[in-house]
Order: structure tokens, then C-alpha cells, then sequence
């Protein structure tokens, strides 16, 4: 274990002696799911070094959109280049980045206020990833015009975990899964088939030649707050694809939070979105279809019939499920009343709740 550690100190130093700053202490911050951090002390201030287990052609791909990010004027943290002038660095099947660690207040998710200006944020991000040609050795990644995929596949394990649960009569998340599955499963269905409408394909081939991409994961804990407004500690990850993708996935992540779908909230948070970045009626089309689709509840049958979150109690799994449920079936009387979120959007109906 100690000649390990060893190992991996003098790995580290190697890769730090390739920027140009004075190493005072380096403190490891956290170690997960193939991604490392540390806090470097440098005689230019605190940075932050990650290690993420992935091709360095692909870290290369992220480095550039958090460069072209910073250079289009987003509030983003600032990334380093090495003595050479790289964005970051390939060792292996590891890639390292470097950037500055920023001091602020945390934002949270039942922050009215933190949450419109989040939304802000996000529209934001897109209209300043638009125009991103990544370098010639990058490895990238899009799910433009490939839903149709990713919407079968969930749907195939959807009913894969439905025969699963029906195999442990005595579980009690497996029987109220299989409550509700079969609802889920017409969601998703629907969904599914929504996508063969022309608005899907001719939404995907606008943004295509935009050049712009989205974050696949866009939560709260990525910002901290400075002077008042949201500033993007780091970049996760990217992949080129509608920016209603973004927005499904943020407001899935916030109505979570509240157990329900909050018709005035979600009004007020896709308005906010809207201002910074105003989408044609098509975007919202193809958002409802998004929506429509259960992916949540796919989420959490994926994680409990794979063993996914080892360390949850059952307790805590049947307590997740029931909060995806209400959330689920609140969202289908939402999307059954709001045919139309862009007319909604653009009434101002609803505001001020």
C-alpha cells in the first residue's frame, strides 16, 4: 500500500512539472468513480488537478469545450495549458486537466433564486458552446439523431427489469416497481414513437450545423456562487446534442428534489432558461417527448436490479422509488395539461408562484 502511494506521488509530480507553477503542497480531494482530484498550492494560488480515467483524446475533446467556453466569456473557471502550451495531458488510459479552484457559496437546489439564475446559466452555456471545432486529435461525442437508439435500449431494459421483479415475488421494491412499470413502459412507448415526427429530425439538423453541445450531466453541484451569480467550477463532460437534453435532465434533477411536478416552478425556471436562451416552438416539441419518456424510473430499476449503489439499504431504495413515482406521475398530468409548454412559456401563465 505505501510503495503504491509512493508510486503515485512521484506519477503526480511528473505530471505537475509539466506547468509552469511552483508546487508548494498537494492535497488529494476525492477519489471516485474513475475520477481523482487534488487541491495543488502553487506560488500563483490554489488549482486543481483531475485525473479522470478515460482516453486522453477524449480529455482533449473536454479540455477544448471548457477553453472555448472561458474564451466566449462564460463564467467557467480558467484552465491552464502546460509548458508547451497543451489543455491537458494524455499518461496512459489517463487524462489530467488543470484549473483554477474557485472560493464561493454553495447553490442549492430549494434556492428559488439560485435555481432561476442557474437556468440563466445554462442557456448561457449553450449560446457560448456554439462554434466548437475541437482539435484534430480529439475524440468526440454526439447523440445527435441517435435518441431513437438510446430511447429503444431504456425501453428494452425497462421490460428486461419488469421480468426481473416478477422473479422475487417477496421483494418489496420489486412488487411496487411492478405497480407501476407497466405505465412506464406506455411512456416510454409513446415516447418512443414521438420521435418519428418530423420536428425531431429537423431540430437535430439545425443544431448540427450550430456547432454547440451540451453538458450530459448539468447539476447544481458543478456551480459555486460569486458575487451573486453561478460560476462553473469545472467540466465534467460533453457530447453534441439538442439543448433540450440539458434542460430535461436539470429539471428533472430539481422537481426530484421537491417529490412532485411543480407546474409554476417549471414555468418559471424554463422561462428564465428562455431569456438567455430563446428556443423556436419545434425545441419544445421535442423537450415534451424527452419528458414524456420515464427516465428516472429507468434510472432507478437499473441501479437496484444491477447493484449498482452497493452501500443503499433497501429502505433507501424503496424510499427513492416512491419519490420517482409521485414525480413520474405528476410529470404525465403535467405534460397532459401543457400540450403546448412554448405557448405557456411565452403567455407568462402562471408566473410569480
Amino acid at each position: 500500500m505505501e510503495e503504491h502511494q509512493e508510486v503515485e506521488q512521484h506519477h503526480l509530480q511528473q505530471v505537475l512539472e509539466y506547468y509552469p507553477f511552483e508546487i508548494n503542497d498537494v492535497r488529494l480531494l476525492s477519489s471516485r468513480s474513475g475520477r481523482t482530484t487534488w487541491e495543488v498550492d502553487t506560488t500563483e494560488g490554489k488549482k486543481i488537478l483531475k485525473q479522470a480515467s478515460m482516453q486522453p483524446e477524449r480529455m482533449l475533446f473536454i479540455a477544448g469545450a471548457h477553453q472555448h467556453l472561458h474564451n466566449n466569456g462564460l463564467a467557467i473557471t480558467p484552465i491552464h495549458e502546460t509548458k508547451n502550451g497543451g489543455i491537458c495531458i494524455g499518461a496512459g488510459s489517463f487524462g489530467y486537466v488543470l484549473y483554477d479552484k474557485v472560493e464561493g457559496n454553495e447553490v442549492i437546489y430549494y434556492n428559488k433564486e439560485q435555481m432561476l439564475k442557474a437556468m440563466e446559466f445554462a442557456g448561457d452555456f449553450y449560446q457560448s458552446s456554439k462554434g466548437y471545432i475541437p482539435a484534430e486529435d480529439s475524440k468526440t461525442r454526439g447523440r445527435l439523431g441517435k435518441w431513437h437508439k438510446l430511447f429503444r435500449w431504456k425501453l428494452q431494459e425497462l421490460e428486461g427489469n419488469k421480468t426481473i421483479a416478477e422473479s422475487y415475488p417477496a421483494d418489496a421494491f420489486s412488487l411496487l416497481f411492478l405497480e407501476h412499470v407497466d405505465d412506464m413502459i406506455q411512456r416510454a412507448k409513446q415516447a418512443l414513437a414521438a420521435l418519428d415526427e418530423p420536428v425531431y429530425l429537423e431540430v437535430s439538423k439545425e443544431v448540427s450545423n450550430l456547432k454547440g453541445f451540451c453538458q450530459q450531466d448539468f447539476t447544481l453541484a458543478r456551480f459555486t456562487e460569486v458575487d451573486g451569480a453561478p460560476f462553473m467550477k469545472e467540466l465534467h463532460s460533453i457530447t453534441y446534442d439538442l439543448p433540450t437534453r440539458d434542460l430535461r435532465i436539470i429539471l428533472n434533477k430539481m422537481m426530484k428534489k421537491f417529490s412532485v411536478w411543480d407546474d409554476h416552478l417549471v414555468f418559471d425556471l424554463l422561462r428564465a432558461y428562455h431569456k438567455t436562451n430563446p428556443l423556436s416552438e419545434n425545441y419544445y416539441k421535442v423537450l415534451n417527448m424527452d419528458l414524456l419518456f420515464p427516465h428516472l424510473f429507468c434510472a432507478i430499476g437499473h441501479k437496484y436490479f444491477l447493484a449498482q449503489k452497493r452501500s443503499w439499504s433497501d429502505e433507501k431504495y424503496i424510499w427513492a422509488l416512491q419519490n420517482i413515482i409521485a414525480l413520474e406521475q405528476s410529470k404525465g398530468d403535467f405534460l397532459k395539461r401543457y400540450s403546448s409548454i412554448y405557448g405557456e412559456i411565452l403567455s407568462g401563465h402562471g408566473e410569480g408562484n
